[in-house]
C-alpha cells in the first residue's frame, strides 16, 4: 500500500492510518493481515493462527452487539479502531523485541506467549462493554473497574481456546490501567509482556492523528460519565481545561510509565521498522501542535472531525 504522507489532509480515510501511513485501522481485516505478516515470519505454525482469526471475528461481534452477554460499545474514545490498533501494535512491539535478542537467546517469547499479549491487547478495553443486565449504563461509567472487568473476561474467553494453560495471565491486562504498578511476584517475562500490552495502549492514543480532537470531543464525554470531567468542581470543567492539561499529562505517562515501569519497551519500534519511530514523531507533532494552540488561545485550529469506529 502506498503511505499517505500529506500532514494537512484530512479525510476520513487519513485519520484512520496508523502512524506509519500503512494500515488503515478501521479495517478488521487489514489489521488481521498486518498482524498475521509479524507473526507468521516469527512462529511460522507454532502459533494459533485460527485463534487469532476467531478472536477478531468476537472481538467485531463485541463491539457491534452480537456477542453473547455483551451489548454493543457505546463509548466514544475507546472503540474497535483502539482495540485493533493496540493488538497490532503490540505485534509490531514483539517482532521488535524478537529482532533485539540473539537468535538462540532464551529470552524469546513462544508462539503462544505472543499470541496471548496480541489477544490481551485487542481485548484490553472489553471491560468497558456492557453486560445485558447493565443496558441502564453508560458503558464510560464502567471506566474505574472495567480493567478488572477485562480480566475476568479474558479469564473465562481463553479458558475455552488453546491457550487454556495461560488463562490465568489474563491479569496482565492490569498493567493498562495508569493506577497500577504490576507486582513484584510477577515473572520478568509477565512484566516484558504486560508492558508491551500497556504500551502498545497508550501509544495507539497519543500517536492518533486526531488525538487532539478525540480528548475534545469523546475523552470528555467519557470522563464526564463518572465524575472526573463536566462539573465546576471535577479536574476537567471544560474541554479547554482538558486540552490545556493534556500536555504536562502526556509528558508524565511517557517518562513515568513507558520509560520506567515499561522498561522504555516502547523503542523496540525502530528495531521493528528498522529505524525511525512513527509513533514517537506522531506523539511530538501532536503535542507541539497543541502547545502551540494553549499559548494562542486558538482552540479554532482544531478542525478534524474525528469518527468512532465499531
Amino acid at each position: 500500500m502506498n503511505k499517505v504522507n500529506d500532514p494537512d489532509k484530512l479525510d476520513d480515510r487519513w485519520a484512520q492510518l496508523d502512524p506509519t501511513g500503512e494500515v488503515y485501522l478501521d479495517d478488521p481485516a487489514a489489521v488481521e493481515s498486518a498482524i498475521r505478516s509479524i507473526l507468521d515470519p516469527l512462529y511460522g505454525g507454532d502459533y494459533h493462527v485460527s485463534l487469532l482469526s476467531d478472536a477478531i471475528r468476537d472481538l467485531i461481534n463485541a463491539y457491534r452487539g452480537s456477542y453473547p452477554g455483551l451489548l454493543s460499545s457505546d463509548t466514544l474514545y475507546h472503540d474497535l479502531r483502539h482495540a485493533l490498533e493496540a493488538g497490532l501494535t503490540t505485534a509490531r512491539l514483539l517482532d521488535g523485541y524478537a529482532k533485539s535478542l540473539q537468535p538462540e537467546s532464551s529470552e524469546h517469547f513462544d508462539g503462544d506467549h505472543a499470541l496471548l499479549a496480541v489477544l490481551l491487547a485487542l481485548f484490553h478495553d472489553i471491560g468497558l462493554l456492557r453486560r445485558e443486565t447493565e443496558s441502564h449504563l453508560f458503558g464510560a461509567a464502567l471506566t474505574p473497574i472495567h480493567e478488572e472487568r477485562g480480566v475476568e473476561f479474558m479469564q473465562i474467553y481463553l479458558s475455552r481456546t488453546k491457550l487454556a494453560p495461560l488463562a490465568e495471565k489474563s491479569k496482565l491486562i492490569m498493567a493498562t490501567k495508569l493506577i497500577f504498578s504490576m507486582p513484584a511476584t510477577w515473572s520478568i517475562p509477565d512484566r516484558k509482556l504486560a508492558g508491551m500490552v500497556a504500551s502498545a495502549d497508550l501509544l495507539s492514543q497519543f500517536s492518533d492523528r486526531c488525538y487532539l480532537e478525540k480528548c475534545r470531543d469523546f475523552l470528555f464525554v467519557e470522563f464526564s460519565a463518572f465524575g472526573l470531567a463536566g462539573k465546576a468542581d471535577s479536574p476537567y470543567p471544560d474541554k479547554e481545561t482538558l486540552l490545556a492539561m493534556t500536555p504536562g499529562f502526556v509528558s508524565r505517562i511517557l517518562h513515568q510509565r513507558l520509560e520506567e515501569e515499561f522498561f522504555g519497551e516502547y523503542r523496540l519500534l525502530e528495531l521493528h521498522t528498522g529505524g525511525k519511530n512513527p509513533w514517537e514523531e506522531a506523539i511530538e507533532r501532536n503535542q507541539l501542535f497543541l502547545e502551540n494552540i494553549l499559548s494562542t488561545h486558538d482552540f479554532a485550529r482544531l478542525k478534524r472531525q474525528p469518527k468512532t469506529v465499531n
